[in-house]
């Protein structure tokens, strides 16, 4: 018998939790093999997964309220049943309530048959007094109040509300449970942005400019998944956020350089610089997965790039001799925690935490660190992370520049950058004053 979407939501979610899958790469296999793209069925499915993530907080904070006993301590696969359940009957009116706890009741029978009484129980007891439940006070409790009502851990509500005060902390967490538009870079190499919006609003499509990239559009309401179009198929496109489309404008290499770009993963980047450089220089890309240099190098061909070159390399290693000192730019994309990009990967929410930073904060300053012996006299060297926490970036770049005093920070030149960069030259986007991912960006040059 085939699986009701409520059922096909609670196993994404499982498989959420046990592995390190993104909700966004099991959604898209699922709607895939069943043709749910763009259905009633897909969208709700989609927004079932991405709405108990995004407020898996706030709803595990209600059900210890009416659980008898310690909430914490129950299995994962009743847990999202219930928090499925309870999305459904506060945040979405898609069914009337008793339907939704039938569905929900249905399913624990199937997934966790012992907790359907449960789930019944807990589900009806809020039914019957939605109020009941208190959270913490917002005078007397501000982050905990943030962290069960915006549903984000409190830890990190703690270290934004440090940095960034109340009313921007709120604000960011707000904009964290919201569902961001499709954004995607045009393929400069084969068309201009403005024909690109021309050939997509006369196939029928909804689009905008980006408020910052130059080389980004906003899509709203398609009638079909992005890859399905000839707009992708035809490589006039890449889906691609547009901070991250900005980061690439720190480098801004001219025609006919040398790049090296260290941890190029899937290549959004690094194809990006090759458009920003007119498909002329050469482009070494570097990467410790093999597979996602396969599909840089699919990437690249579907955009008719021909200046990129790839190889197998670990940056948590010294640069190979042969490459030192060869490179007019070394671009850092820094594998990270990703804690800028909680509005499209919600799950990193409830995998991340303050115990994992000191490792990845090692492993930063570890990469950066090999990766300059590539940069040339007078090169530049940038870094760049998806990540709004200090210890990813602020200390990353000093702890640097205390081992490189060769180096210094390059404030970039381009308008493009202007309104991102602060005092210190550093470039930030910031998720809730700008409508984008929060990245984080420093430019160095080499003096000597």
């Amino acid at each position: 018998m085939k699986k009701s979407i409520r059922h096909q939501a609670v196993d994404i979610l499982n498989t959420v939790s046990r592995t390190q899958a993104f909700a966004a790469d099991l959604l898209d296999a699922c709607l895939d093999r069943q043709g749910l793209s763009e259905t009633a069925d897909g969208r709700l499915l989609t927004h079932l997964v991405y709405g108990v993530l995004r407020m898996q907080a706030h709803l595990d904070w209600i059900l210890a309220g009416l659980y008898h006993g310690n909430y914490s301590k129950t299995h994962v696969r009743v847990k999202n049943i219930l928090r499925t359940g309870l999305y459904q009957l506060k945040f979405s009116d898609r069914l009337p309530a008793f339907a939704v706890v039938d569905e929900a009741v249905k399913t624990a029978k199937k997934i966790a048959p012992a907790a359907a009484g449960l789930t019944n129980a807990l589900l009806r007891a809020y039914l019957r007094n939605p109020e009941k439940i208190s959270f913490p006070s917002l005078t007397e409790n501000l982050p905990g109040h943030i962290a069960a009502c915006h549903s984000h851990p409190l830890w990190l509500v703690k270290h934004w509300l440090d940095n960034y005060g109340a009313e921007e902390t709120i604000a960011l967490c707000r904009h964290n449970n919201e569902s961001p538009p499709p954004t995607f870079r045009v393929n400069t190499l084969k068309i201009s942005r403005p024909a690109l919006m021309e050939k997509i609003k006369a196939a029928g499509f909804h689009c905008r400019p980006t408020d910052f990239s130059p080389d980004g559009i906003t899509a709203n309401d398609w009638p079909l998944p992005v890859r399905e179009t000839k707009f992708f198929k035809e490589g006039l496109l890449r889906i691609q956020d547009e901070a991250s489309q900005l980061v690439s404008y720190l480098a801004f290499p001219a025609a006919d350089s040398s790049v090296l770009d260290v941890c190029a993963g899937s290549g959004g980047k690094t194809t990006h610089l090759a458009c920003l450089m007119n498909g002329r220089g050469r482009i070494t890309a570097l990467d410790r997965d093999q597979h996602k240099l396969v599909q840089l190098e699919k990437e690249a061909a579907r955009l008719g790039i021909t200046t990129i070159d790839t190889a197998a390399a670990d940056l948590n290693n010294p640069l190979p001799g042969e490459l030192h000192e060869k490179f007019d730019y070394v671009f850092v994309d820094a594998p990270c925690s990703g804690a800028g990009t909680l509005a499209r990967h919600p799950e990193i929410k409830w995998r991340l935490t303050q115990e994992t930073l000191p490792t990845l904060a090692a492993g930063q300053k570890n990469i950066l660190h090999h990766a300059a012996t590539g940069v040339k006299k007078g090169g530049l060297l940038v870094y760049c992370t998806c990540s709004m926490l200090l210890q990813e970036n602020d200390e990353v770049v000093h702890n640097f520049l205390s081992s490189f005093p060769h180096f210094s920070v390059w404030r970039p030149e381009t308008v493009v950058l202007d309104s991102f960069l602060d005092q210190q030259g550093f470039f930030r986007t910031y998720p809730h004053r700008h409508g984008m991912d929060g990245f984080f960006g420093a430019v160095l040059r080499r003096l000597i």
